[in-house]
């Protein structure tokens, strides 16, 4: 694990905590590519990524503002991965808990990959650090 890779995934949990993508903008590869088991194509590049993301960020401050809602992202391990590192994205609605596991490639100190899933398993991660602000 570098301090490179560790470092990013501060600024993502940072990024998710405050629903603001400028944490993350300068360290996004400009091919990055972005695939989660919910979104059906993968997303390419930069640019298409941060748009996406702005949207979704737009979207949850529109729910929280008309009821209840909370996302809060953690630094984990991940034990079934050799103890990767990643980040474990909670959110909690009236709805219930939902979780989410997020894990990065990165490349010299540019992230490369991101991949957002189910598996593995986010109530198996081990947090390592509390919500990055």
């Amino acid at each position: 694990m570098s301090n490179h890779e560790i470092d990013n995934l501060k600024l993502i949990a940072k990024s998710w905590n405050s629903l603001d993508i400028s944490y993350i903008e300068s360290i996004l590869a400009d091919d990055l590519i972005y695939e989660s088991q919910w979104v059906l194509i993968p997303i390419k590049g930069k640019e298409s990524y941060l748009s996406y993301l702005h949207s979704k960020f737009q979207a949850i401050k529109a729910v929280m503002d008309s009821e209840p809602m909370n996302i809060t992202a953690e630094l984990t391990l991940h034990p079934s991965l050799q103890n990767k590192p990643g980040i474990v994205i909670t959110q909690v609605t009236k709805d219930g808990i939902r979780q989410v596991s997020l894990l990065i490639k990165s490349q010299k100190s540019k992230i490369k990959r991101i991949d957002v899933c189910f598996i593995p398993d986010p109530a198996e991660a081990i947090l390592i650090d509390n919500f990055p602000i």
